[in-house]
């Protein structure tokens, strides 16, 4: 384990950025402009509810539980916490000295780029860039980027066979129509971009490989920056292969939390309408919902993650409540989230900003706490 984190060490230092302090300004620049999607989401949800439930909501009244709505709202967040304490433990590992705050705005940053990107791409890209920003090599913020991924998707392959099983639910129509060809068309065209994407990278980084196009001043100039990163970014899976798996299986056990945490907060606001609940199948039919997410085009999904829903959920659903239950859950597992990270990304930007702040000419105050 010693060796391990020698060994990562020396690759945060080798081919690392020099280390940023204060803001990403074209990131804060970027969310300030897309905050107006919040009203214009919370919008779209109502005129869900009054479409889908057609009319329901004027003809009967509605009773909600709040101490359920409170709990659903205190889970939709802890998914944060979680995540940035894998950030921390995985980055800490691999070398990086960054502190838990500065982590928590990251996870809060890919919280953001998720929601202005379409799914297919989320947070990755800027979690990526915020963790180069903060002074990690690129290979290292890629790893990290995929370790989270990798972690996710074992822990989905797990649970959702596991629930489905638990729950006697694999002869459900859903299911089966999913099972027998559902998506069938788009997955191998998935796989192969993927596949694609990761051999140019691959082919990039060899030297032959390399040589044949540098005459082509753009391949050329791809192939400089790919090559370095590729590098570092083997280096470090290297490093967790040997010595990482007592950091995995923490991690692991965060991820757990993380996703029972998000996928329990629908059968919270079933409880909180007094709706018959599934939990266990509604948690693995989550799982695919998200998935399926993935192949929408639109920014964070909008208009289909509703679509995609209302298919898994109308059979356990009644007609007259369907609408109003999608809606808040699109709201507590995408708006409300957006909200509270958009607020809190600023909040803590203002005061990296402060702390950073030259006070009447004489510098930081941390510099002249050092002089004093």
């Amino acid at each position: 384990m010693a060796l391990a984190r020698k060994e990562a060490m020396s690759i945060g230092e080798k081919d690392a950025a020099p280390a940023c302090s204060g803001q990403v300004p074209w990131i804060d620049t970027l969310f300030r402009k897309l905050l107006f999607l919040i009203p214009l989401g919370v919008i779209g949800n109502v005129a869900f509810i009054l479409l889908a439930g057609d009319g329901v909501l004027f003809r009967s009244q509605v009773h909600i539980a709040p101490e359920y709505i409170v709990i659903a709202a205190f889970l939709s967040i802890t998914p944060w916490f979680t995540g940035a304490l894998r950030l921390l433990l995985w980055s800490r590992f691999l070398g990086g000295g960054l502190r838990y705050r500065e982590v928590f705005r990251i996870v809060l940053g890919a919280e953001l780029g998720a929601a202005i990107s379409p799914p297919i791409i989320g947070g990755s890209a800027v979690k990526a860039g915020m963790l180069m920003q903060k002074g990690l090599p690129g290979g290292t913020a890629l790893s990290l980027t995929a370790l989270e991924s990798m972690e996710d998707g074992l822990f989905f392959l797990v649970m959702v066979p596991l629930a489905l099983t638990l729950s006697s639910s694999w002869d459900l129509p859903v299911i089966q129509r999913l099972l027998s060809g559902s998506g069938h068309a788009s997955l191998p065209m998935f796989l192969a971009g993927g596949g694609i994407a990761c051999g140019a990278v691959f082919a990039l980084a060899q030297p032959r490989c390399r040589t044949l196009v540098m005459r082509f001043t753009p391949a050329a100039r791809l192939a400089t920056i790919i090559a370095p990163a590729y590098r570092n970014f083997i280096e470090a899976w290297k490093t967790i292969i040997a010595g990482g798996k007592s950091v995995f299986a923490l991690t692991f056990a965060l991820t757990a939390v993380q996703w029972i945490c998000r996928y329990s907060i629908l059968t919270l606001l079933l409880l909180s309408l007094s709706l018959p609940v599934q939990p266990v199948l509604f948690m693995a039919l989550q799982v695919l919902v998200f998935a399926l997410m993935s192949f929408i085009p639109t920014p964070g999904g909008a208009g289909g993650a509703e679509a995609v829903f209302y298919f898994f959920y109308h059979p356990f659903l009644a007609a007259d409540s369907i609408g109003l239950v999608t809606a808040g859950w699109r709201f507590f597992t995408f708006y409300f989230l957006l909200f509270l990270a958009a607020a809190l990304f600023l909040v803590f930007g203002m005061r990296t900003a402060t702390a950073t702040k030259p006070n009447n000419g004489q510098g930081a105050p941390a510099q002249r706490r050092q002089t004093e």
